[in-house]
């Protein structure tokens, strides 16, 4: 089990999550979670989280979620790949991802046991900004 954490781009503002998406290099199952960090950065708070979902196909895969995860600026958003690797990453300077192959804690993860890696992944979140904004 994998759990990464995107550490290089956070939401700028308050929305919610609609729809993720992701490239897929094997069809294994894979699971999106939002964050919010707490106490200095020092654990995580799970916002939110999507179904298990495996891909349809080997390649560009599309999922909306059944409800909505409200977001606040500087949250983050990662996923679970409970199995082997199904999402692709690559090397890239100066990326910071966050990983770790601990099981994810509910409610709350300590940062402790995540790695930082220079490597991004092939996942992205689609989200609307709250009407205030």
């Amino acid at each position: 089990m994998t759990t990464i954490v995107e550490n290089t781009w956070r939401f700028a503002e308050s929305g919610e999550v609609l729809a993720w998406e992701f490239y897929a290099e094997r069809l294994r199952p894979v699971k999106l979670i939002v964050l919010r960090a707490l106490d200095k950065g020092k654990r995580f708070e799970l916002l939110g989280e999507s179904e298990t979902v495996i891909p349809k196909q080997i390649g560009i895969n599309h999922f909306v979620l059944r409800e909505p995860i409200p977001v606040e600026p500087r949250d983050y958003f990662g996923f679970i790949q409970p199995e082997e690797q199904a999402i692709p990453f690559k090397k890239v300077r100066n990326w910071k991802a966050l990983g770790t192959l601990k099981p994810f804690q509910r409610p709350f993860m300590p940062r402790q046991p995540f790695v930082s890696y220079g490597w991004r992944y092939s996942v992205r979140v689609l989200y609307r900004q709250s009407a205030a904004n």
